[in-house]
């Protein structure tokens, strides 16, 4: 059985969350995002490379990634 790699941790040593993209054109992308970008419920990329707003899929899923567990946001049309 393989254990995933923990999470990597900010410089403070909180864990950042690991996101998991669901459509769009980063659809099954997984980042780790800082906490603070997900203080809300929408994730906006404004550039220069990615542009798009996903949002946290309610219920909360969580799924296993190679990189660990990782949360679900789906894109928002």
């Amino acid at each position: 059985m393989l254990i995933p790699p923990p999470s990597p941790r900010a410089s403070d040593g909180v864990p950042v969350p690991r996101v998991l993209h669901w459509g769009g054109p980063r659809h099954g992308e997984v980042d780790d995002v800082p906490a603070e970008q997900l203080a809300s419920s929408l994730l906006v990329y404004d550039g220069p490379r990615w542009f798009g707003v996903y949002q946290r899929f309610e219920p909360v899923q969580v799924r296993v990634t190679p990189g660990g567990p990782a949360e679900v946001w789906v894109v928002r049309e």
